[in-house]
């Protein structure tokens, strides 16, 4: 993304693996929007591909091309959240244009709920927003990834302005489980915020769509996973230790229940995609 500064990322992807490339918000911190991924299958049969878990939905530009290389289809789509695991197998000459929305951000600055999308891959972004980035969207017919990525960022940084996000204990504790890959706990987190656990549990829950644990838990996987997917040999139990599991058999665990798979066959998955 050199040369595209307005997108709020810069240089080298953070991720790549496959069709698909992610950059972190240079100032993701600050705002709803924390990361940039783009997901390009050039190809009439692209293969399926497993999608980690997680809490976070994403707003994206979807288009495809027919085999003569014209548009076919153009549209704005809510990715996510996957709370399970799953295979995702794009369509043919299939990309996805998107910007990830912290989830205690989404409803109420974009009208995307996390608990009402990721049944399926991807579903239509409702009217209002979709209207918001109507720019991006006449963009998207014939503009380059990294100006469709620049346009739906202040699109969207745009239409949050319309929206007022009140600062509650849910939405710290999102940030600082993002902070920490997963690794507070939520007693801590309560104690600290000097709230009840349970109340702090129901906001969380209300406002993210999943319990506190539940989205800890994505993001230590994703932690591990990342982590892995470094080495061709990776150290298990050093993995666990650092993403903050109690130990190897209790991470193995936590991904054949997320995944169905376990961390080295996950992995292998993974690596086969480079």
């Amino acid at each position: 993304m050199a040369g595209h500064a307005t997108t709020s990322v810069d240089g080298a992807p953070d991720h790549a693996l496959g069709q698909y490339q992610a950059w972190r918000a240079m100032n993701g911190a600050q705002t709803a929007l924390d990361l940039a991924w783009i997901s390009i299958a050039h190809s009439e049969t692209p293969a399926a591909h497993r999608l980690l878990p997680h809490g976070e939905p994403s707003i994206a530009i979807l288009r495809r091309r027919d085999k003569d290389g014209d548009l076919a289809a153009l549209d704005l789509v809510v990715c996510g959240p996957y709370y399970q695991g799953k295979h995702y197998r794009p369509s043919p000459n299939e990309e996805l244009i998107a910007w990830r929305v912290k989830p205690e951000h989404a409803a109420v600055l974009f009208g995307v709920a996390p608990r009402d999308y990721g049944a399926d891959p991807h579903v239509a972004a409702p009217a209002r927003l979709k209207a918001a980035c109507q720019k991006t969207l006449n963009l998207g017919e014939h503009g380059s990834d990294a100006d469709i990525l620049a346009s739906l960022h202040h699109d969207l940084m745009c239409f949050a302005q319309s929206g007022k996000t009140k600062v509650g204990p849910e939405m710290i504790t999102a940030q600082w489980l993002r902070d920490s890959d997963g690794r507070l706990r939520l007693r801590d987190i309560a104690a600290r915020l000097d709230v009840s656990e349970r109340n702090l549990r129901r906001r969380f829950a209300d406002h993210v769509g999943c319990s506190p644990k539940t989205y800890a838990r994505h993001l230590q996987i994703t932690a591990a996973a990342l982590a892995a997917e470094k080495t061709a040999t990776p150290d298990w139990a050093e993995i666990a230790a650092d993403a903050g599991f109690h130990d190897q058999a209790h991470m193995i665990n936590a991904f054949q229940s997320a995944i169905s798979l376990t961390p080295k066959a996950f992995h292998a998955e993974r690596r086969g995609l480079l």
